[in-house]
Formats: C-alpha cells, sequence, structure tokens
C-alpha cells in the first residue's frame, strides 16, 4: 500500500455520496427514523429512474448502505449479488460495491474473503484520491483502513487530517469516529475513550441533535467497556436526552437498553428492570437482539438467585 500518495497536497472539494441529490427525500433522517417507510420510498423513487443512470446508482448506493445500516442481511446480499465483479458497474462505483460486499462477508464469517474484498475497495478509492482528493473518498480511505484493521496507518492518516485544519467538525466527527471502531475491535480502551470523546466533541459543534445522541452512545459505550459505568450512564442519559429532541426511535430504544445493561453491571436490578421495560425490540436494530436476549436472560436468573438466597 503505497501510504506515501496519501501525503499529497490537498485540493479539497466538497463532496458528500449524495452531494448531487437527484430526489427531495433526505433518505439520512428518514431512514434513522422509521426504517420500514424509508426503504419503501426509496424502492418507488428509484423505479421512476433509468436503470443505470447516475441518478438510478446514487439511489442504489444510499439503498444498499441503509440494508446493511439496517442489518438486513439476506436482503443486502440479494441486492448486492448482482452488482459483485460485475464490469457494467460505472467505476466510480465499484470501489463501494467491493467495500459493502467485504462487509457483507464479515458478518458470514468469511474473513479472508473480506480481507480481499476490503483491499480491492482500498486500492479503488485509493487511486480516486490520488487522482481528485476530496472528503468523501478520504473517509472511505480511512474506513477501509478500519476495516483492515490497520491502526498506525489509519492514526496517521488522521494526523494529516487534523494538521489540514479545515473548517468542518462534521467531518472531524466521523474521522474520529472511525479511529473509535478500530480501537474498540481491538479492545484498547484508553484509545476508544480517548477518540470517542474527540468525535463527541466535535459533533458538539454541529447543530444536529441526532447526531450528537450517536456520539454520546458510542461515548457511553467506551466508558461502559472501560469499566467507567457512573459517567457511562451520564452519557447514555444526555444522549438519550438528544435522541428524543431529535425523535431519533431507533437511537431512544437503543439507549434504554445501554442504560439497563449499565444499571445491571452496577447491581441495581429495580432500575435494570426499568429501562428494560422501555425498551421496544421493534426499534432495535437487528444486531442488538441478540444482547437484550442475554441481558433478559441474566436479568431472570440473577432474580431467581435472589429468590433462592431468601
Amino acid at each position: 500500500m503505497q501510504y506515501a500518495l496519501l501525503k499529497m497536497p490537498w485540493i479539497w472539494l466538497f463532496l458528500t455520496l449524495l452531494s448531487v441529490r437527484a430526489y427531495s427525500t433526505d433518505f439520512d433522517t428518514l431512514c434513522n427514523q422509521n426504517p420500514t417507510s424509508c426503504l419503501t420510498l426509496l424502492d418507488e423513487e428509484q423505479s421512476q429512474l433509468a436503470v443505470g443512470s447516475d441518478a438510478w446508482w446514487q439511489l442504489e448506493t444510499v439503498r444498499l448502505t441503509w440494508l446493511f445500516e439496517f442489518h438486513r442481511v439476506d436482503d443486502l446480499y440479494a441486492a448486492l449479488r448482482p452488482w459483485v465483479n460485475n464490469p457494467t458497474v460505472p467505476s466510480a462505483h465499484q470501489p463501494f460495491i467491493a467495500m459493502l460486499h467485504g462487509k457483507w462477508l464479515i458478518i458470514k464469517g468469511r474473513t479472508e474473503e473480506a480481507k480481499t474484498a476490503f483491499n480491492l475497495a482500498f486500492e479503488g478509492y485509493l487511486a480516486a484520491y490520488s487522482k481528485s482528493p476530496t472528503k468523501y473518498t478520504a473517509l472511505k480511505v480511512l474506513n477501509l483502513l478500519v476495516a483492515l484493521n490497520q491502526l498506525e496507518p489509519a492514526e496517521d492518516f488522521v494526523e494529516q487530517l487534523v494538521e489540514q485544519d479545515y473548517d468542518d467538525p462534521a467531518f472531524y466527527r466521523e474521522v474520529y469516529a472511525e479511529l473509535g471502531h478500530i480501537a474498540h475491535r481491538t479492545d484498547d480502551h484508553i484509545k476508544h475513550v480517548e477518540y470517542r470523546l474527540a468525535s463527541l466533541n466535535w459533533a458538539k459543534q454541529v447543530d444536529d441533535e441526532q447526531q450528537i445522541g450517536v456520539a454520546l452512545n458510542n461515548y457511553g459505550v467506551a466508558l461502559r467497556n472501560s469499566g467507567d459505568y457512573e459517567k457511562a450512564r451520564e452519557a447514555f442519559l444526555n444522549g438519550l436526552e438528544r435522541a428524543e429532541i431529535a425523535s431519533d426511535t431507533v437511537r431512544i430504544h437503543l439507549l434504554h437498553l445501554r442504560l439497563a445493561e449499565v444499571a445491571f453491571k452496577e447491581g441495581d436490578l429495580e432500575q435494570t428492570f426499568s429501562w428494560l421495560n422501555k425498551t421496544d425490540i421493534n426499534h432495535l436494530p437487528a444486531a442488538e437482539f441478540k444482547r437484550l436476549r442475554s441481558l433478559t436472560d441474566s436479568v431472570r436468573q440473577a432474580k431467581q438467585n435472589a429468590g433462592t438466597s431468601k
């Protein structure tokens, strides 16, 4: 990997995946608040576009992204399969397809195949970045370094981004969130807390209650994993307040679960029950079902043990 390419002069162009919208709906907001309506409307709007057009591919990338975010694993593969290693996919979208395919392979436990897909995606995004550096390609390069568990190159890359001192808090929020992902996966609790706090501080500079709620949730998880339950509870409560302001239903119920987990860690069964009773599984991401079942079983066992000891 030629990381020297990452040190070339920065010619920033403001570009995001959805920089030129061919539709009027704000799918980012809708998908965060109502996953079912989001996917239905995506299908409806996409069906009105010519298959393979630029506008159609913009919506296709959004659709695939949210299928992944919603953990709709089978639906994701059905939608993704026709495009994997398909030369008809526009070159600009091939790295995205390879990256998402790699994430699907990770979910299926096929790590070696995933590594191949991630390297393919990395080469594509790095080539695009070297040709025309943008914030979008920078984040994708960083995201793939994270996926490949390349912590040191990722940290070096972030140092370069920070040195540029660009006036874009939302960008740096994502940059530090990516580093947080690596620290989380490698169980580096000190760096996990550090990077999540940095991401939160950048998030607070953006007028977006939903994203601040997300950052508070992530910061709370880092604190919980480090054993600082008091600060974790505070972060989760603050995140819940932000999520309620933003009407982020999924985040609200996720934070109910997080607060129940902290209460259980502290041995407070009454509070654990209280938060669990507020958690609606219908509004949780599928990836959280296992955690909810595990906590419910643990609470039930603790209750039985408490009754037996009396």
